[in-house]
């Protein structure tokens, strides 16, 4: 019985049947991220110019104070750092910390053949209106993404100190200040120095995806001892051939290459690899939805006019944030009309204010929402049946889940790269892999010999609000409290998603309490202009050689997270998905199961803002307007 032909019950059957072999015990795959000893080779950073006056001649100094230190210097980081320039501080005030080579973030690290963002560039890309840059694509490519950053940093004037990791950040609650470790890396043979610098503000601008991650399986050692082995964030062009503006990948030609994944990297790698390698084994657990991205030449009379206006960007963001949440009433005409905002189940992880869902309608809205993304999900597996021209690979590449369950995907070429006769189709049908041999990969009982192995796996996803596991650093807030300590305590959210009680003027995107998008970028600027107005507003108490101190209360933690719980519900959804970093992975979809009452309402408490993000902008663009600081406690210290 063909996809079309399932009725409604039938179609819930076959996803969850897909869903419980995914979170079987056999299922479960043990993962090792860079942050771990054992594979610091695979995080070594090839980009950095060691010779780059950035890099030999770097702002912080050991003892020196700074007033803002932010960490990271991707678009969180640096939207963060921009933003209260622009709001009246001083950029010699703010230094980024990163432990790339440069300003880009994820943006720094990935240079994969193929490397481009699905979403759409007049969004996506930060400050496109401050800088007056024109994007070349709809989509671009990764360099032009790490470019705008670099453009964006120089236009406001911020600072980078590169090559540097932040071992710990520990509030003196005598003297009021931060006081960071840094180790900062000053040459190729990685010798390095230690440094301790004191800054008045902590902002934790890392994003989302800056952490690799591996799967440990049996015979891993004795395999990457013998064959060449890199993740898709540490792309080898050494090896490959090649390099980012030409991904020519002229060494692969008697090559046997294998690609671990088939999420939105590998979509994008694997029809590049199709071209050049001598064969091509796509390793498969969980298939992607894969639409048409259509991407083309940035029309400049075109773009002209959708930029003419002041606050344009900003209101196409609003305007997409809007259609991919099912709710486009009152934001006009779908302005970007792409794959996304023809996504309408995305609410299910994204929210929406479109409706509330009570705690006892959690059924019928997942029965709803299926409804809702019933004709997209059809569409997108006829369009395998379309293109794929082998019925059984066919068969094997279409995804059974809501579309909110996992990332769609976009791309033009990729199911394309199938019907090559140098690419096979390794379908694990939810197991992964089984382990290694010294020359290859295992999966049921056979042994495929390669000469590359690529691990297009993923990166490790932080989803219970610790910000220090993000950097893998110590943060200790007042009284010697660590942030682990008390997000593991505590039953309510960070404060609008942005500030703990507990830690003084230090914020950050904890995503618990905080708004989410298909375009994170959107989020951070969102919480960017609201941080920079707060901040401005605190000053404005402060006379001349005073400091401010800004803290949530518990009080309006505890109101926030009153707010947060009454919108939660509509999360309920992804309880009927298969495992991915959305659902938290295996463990989390399996913990379910044994939850407690009390463990459930600290669940709903400290969810996601639940009405999406058109929601949640306009709910901190109200707090922004207000004359008072809502929700912080402001103190003035010498």
């Amino acid at each position: 019985m063909s996809h079309a032909q399932l009725d409604e019950q039938e179609l819930l059957q076959k996803y969850q049947k897909e869903r419980e072999k995914r979170i079987a015990d056999a299922a479960i795959v043990d993962y090792i991220d860079t942050r771990s000893k054992e594979i610091q080779d695979l995080a070594k950073d090839p980009w950095v110019d060691w010779n780059d006056p950035k890099i030999q001649s770097p702002p912080l100094k050991d003892g020196d104070s700074v007033k803002f230190l932010v960490n990271g210097a991707g678009h969180c980081g640096l939207l963060y750092a921009c933003r209260l320039v622009e709001a009246g501080f001083s950029a010699k005030d703010i230094v980024c910390v990163d432990i790339a080579g440069g300003f880009g973030g994820t943006w720094y690290w990935n240079r994969y053949p193929g490397l481009m963002c699905d979403v759409e560039s007049y969004i996506y890309l930060p400050l496109l209106e401050e800088t007056g840059y024109m994007p070349k694509h709809k989509y671009s490519f990764g360099a032009e993404i790490r470019g705008q950053n670099e453009r964006a940093a120089k236009h406001f004037g911020i600072q980078g100190q590169f090559c540097t990791r932040i071992e710990s950040q520990i509030w003196e609650d005598d003297k009021k200040v931060w006081v960071v470790q840094l180790t900062r890396t000053v040459d190729a043979n990685a010798k390095t120095e230690s440094l301790t610098v004191f800054a008045d503000f902590v902002i934790v601008g890392g994003g989302v995806l800056n952490i690799p991650k591996i799967p440990k399986l049996p015979g891993w050692e004795e395999f990457r001892n013998k064959k060449r082995v890199f993740h898709s964030a540490r792309w080898d062009y050494a090896y490959t051939g090649g390099h980012q503006a030409k991904p020519d990948l002229v060494n692969l030609k008697d090559k046997t290459v294998a690609i671990v994944g088939t999420g939105a990297t590998s979509v994008q790698i694997i029809p590049e690899l199709a071209k050049w390698a001598k064969h091509l084994y796509v390793v498969q657990r969980t298939p992607s939805y894969c639409g048409y991205r259509g991407n083309h030449l940035t029309d400049e009379k075109h773009f002209k006019d959708l930029s003419k206006e002041k606050g344009w960007q900003r209101a196409r963001q609003l305007n997409y944030n809007a259609w991919v949440t099912n709710n486009p009433g009152g934001y006009g005409p779908n302005l970007v009309n792409d794959g996304w905002t023809h996504t309408p189940a995305g609410e299910g992880i994204l929210g929406s204010n479109r409706r509330t869902v009570g705690p006892y309608e959690t059924e019928e809205y997942i029965r709803e929402l299926h409804r809702i993304d019933r004709p997209r999900t059809e569409a997108l597996r006829k369009r395998i049946d379309d293109v794929v021209k082998d019925k059984d690979t066919a068969e094997k590449l279409k995804p059974w889940y809501g579309s909110w369950c996992k990332r769609p995907t976009f791309h033009d070429d990729y199911l394309e790269a199938f019907n090559q006769p140098n690419v096979t189709l390794i379908d694990t049908d939810g197991k992964g892999l089984q382990g290694f041999s010294e020359n290859g990969i295992l999966f049921d009982g056979q042994e495929y010999e390669i000469d590359a192995l690529i691990l297009a796996t993923g990166f490790t996803q932080v989803t219970n609000g610790d910000v220090s596991q993000k950097i893998d650093a110590v943060i200790q807030g007042c009284n010697g409290q660590t942030m682990s300590c008390k997000v593991e305590t505590v039953g309510n959210p960070p404060l609008f998603g942005i500030a703990l009680s507990g830690f003084p003027n230090l914020f950050s995107y904890f995503s618990l309490g905080g708004g989410a998008s298909w375009n994170m970028t959107s989020v951070y600027d969102m919480m960017a202009r609201y941080l920079a107005s707060t901040l401005k507003k605190a000053h404005m108490q402060v006379e001349d050689g005073k400091r401010v101190i800004v803290e949530a209360t518990p009080e309006a933690e505890d109101k926030w997270g009153d707010e947060v719980a009454k919108r939660a519900a509509l999360y309920s959804a992804l309880g009927a998905c298969t495992p991915t970093y959305f659902t938290g992975g295996f463990e989390a979809l399996k913990a379910q199961k044994t939850q407690s009452k009390e463990d459930l309402v600290r669940k709903a408490r400290t969810a996601g803002w639940g009405a999406g993000p058109v929601a949640y902008q306009e709910k901190l663009e109200s707090l922004a307007a207000k004359s008072e600081i809502e929700g912080f406690k402001v103190s003035v210290t010498a």
